[in-house]
């Protein structure tokens, strides 16, 4: 009669719940998604069609699409090239391509994959370093791509001491096959260069972020700063640019060879910087970037409204011109107002206003026709539909580009990134071979990319070998 079993008690691992495992194959299935080649290269290709894109349509300036006013400008201008396309093309933001939402998607998208591949490659490239294959089967020498083979009447130990010696020479790191010692041996160079490709993909991070933090937080503005006066720089600071002077060039065929403005960064009175600028010699401070862009005439204006509130007082580039050449025109956007200015074009004869006066055009916000047209002689003023406008004089303005690119930082980092990580990557290529004594012979053998420089490396190594071995041979001889 057997005895009863006694009870038995076992420690296992927790079994995962259902939506434990869901979650984890969710996330296995996304991780593989973005690490995808596949997927890179769609990637790619659609940050590329957005990058033509950008290219080839006209793009509203920073700022342009916050503005009703001069959205409204902008999209009648863009009317004016791209017909029926232009409502399109303003749905789906290509107008503002670098700040759309499929672009910021896309970006997203791209980096997620670049962090996908890094991180599945890291652990490759870590085992290629501290773990390499070293044990090779011995028909591999028979079928590699490369492979070499140097007669040697030596011993397995001498023959492959002096493998070992030219591999050092050529910077080789030498390990022996553990399985087979003595018999045969792994050489490798630059087996930490796959850090190149980790500092490649991580310079492209970079430089996506910085693209993104430009294009959604730069500032790019134009300002039309009179000669003597000065123009607010905002962005919540005080400082404000003031132009002491301007002067222009022009070579012989009456192109514009050079033109420069003296400008001065003021903080209330005082004076924080000063500085000649021209188009690619820009003044910066605060964080800020002062270009020359152009000039031209301005006329200074003010307008009141019926209650004798000023609205705006300054001058007003007349930086465009009527159709048929013989006007310069402005434009003032008030709260709800819109008032354009304008005056004879230098040189016209024909222009319909008299010289020395300017005329307003006083509009509702986007409205078509007018709601009055008035003609001021300078150092006057008048009054239409209940506005005061006044015109005091022309004066030059130079025209000054204001830049803050807050991802520029990131973009010298990412490139300097970028430029190191491609230079480690082709500067020091991965190198491997495989050695085995056999009776009579040093077989070698390599695997890799059909590569002439490699190909010219390997020769010259088993070139070497062999005369090492010789070498070595003769001094036994002579012993």
């Amino acid at each position: 009669m057997t005895e009863p079993a006694g009870p038995t008690v076992q420690v296992g691992e927790e079994q995962p719940r259902e939506h434990e495992v869901a979650v984890t194959e969710v996330f296995h299935w996304v991780y593989r998604l973005f690490y995808s080649k596949t997927v890179g290269l769609i990637l790619i290709l659609l940050m590329a069609f957005y990058a033509v894109f950008g290219s080839l349509i006209m793009q509203a300036q920073p700022g342009t699409f916050d503005d009703p006013a001069a959205k409204a400008q902008f999209l009648a201008q863009a009317q004016e090239v791209y017909g029926g396309w232009t409502s399109i093309l303003n749905a789906v933001g290509f107008f503002h391509i670098f700040t759309s939402v499929g672009f910021y998607v896309i970006v997203s998208l791209l980096a997620l994959s670049i962090i996908a591949c890094t991180v599945h490659r890291i652990p490759e490239l870590w085992k290629r370093y501290r773990e390499p294959r070293v044990h090779v089967a011995a028909r591999f020498f028979a079928k590699a791509r490369y492979r070499g083979t140097v007669p040697t009447t030596a011993s397995s130990t001498e023959t492959l001491e002096a493998a070992r010696r030219v591999l050092r020479r050529n910077r080789f790191r030498y390990l022996e096959d553990p399985r087979e010692p003595g018999v045969a041996a792994y050489a490798d160079r630059y087996a930490w260069s796959g850090i190149g490709t980790v500092i490649a993909h991580l310079s492209f991070i970079l430089i996506l972020a910085a693209f993104v933090i430009s294009s959604t937080w730069g500032i790019e503005e134009d300002m039309a700063v009179p000669v003597g006066g000065s123009v607010p720089v905002g962005h919540g600071t005080d400082l404000s640019v003031q132009a002491l002077s301007f002067k222009d060039s022009y070579t012989e065929t009456g192109r514009p060879a050079d033109y420069v403005s003296v400008i001065q960064i003021l903080d209330g009175d005082e004076v924080l910087a000063e500085q000649e600028v021209r188009v690619n010699s820009p003044l910066d401070y605060g964080g800020f970037r002062f270009h020359q862009s152009s000039f031209g005439i301005a006329a200074d204006v003010s307008i009141a409204d019926a209650s004798g509130e000023t609205l705006f007082s300054g001058s007003v580039p007349l930086k465009w011109t009527s159709n048929d050449g013989q006007k310069a025109v402005g434009r003032v956007d008030l709260e709800g107002l819109e008032v354009v200015v304008v005056t004879p074009a230098s040189g016209a004869v024909d222009s319909g206003i008299p010289v020395g006066t300017a005329v307003f055009e006083v509009y509702q916000a986007e409205a078509e026709e007018p709601l009055g047209v008035v003609g001021v002689t300078q150092g006057e003023s008048e009054t239409v539909e209940g506005y005061t406008v006044s015109f005091e004089r022309e004066r030059q303005y130079t025209g000054i580009r204001m830049r803050q690119d807050p991802g520029a930082p990131w973009m010298w980092v990412g490139s300097i990134l970028l430029v190191v990580g491609m230079s480690i990557t082709f500067m020091f290529p991965y190198r491997r071979l495989w050695l085995r004594h056999e009776e009579g012979e040093l077989l070698f053998g390599a695997v890799s990319r059909l590569d002439y420089s490699y190909q010219r490396m390997f020769e010259k190594l088993v070139a070497e070998v062999d005369q090492e071995l010789g070498s070595a041979s003769r001094e036994e001889n002579h012993g």
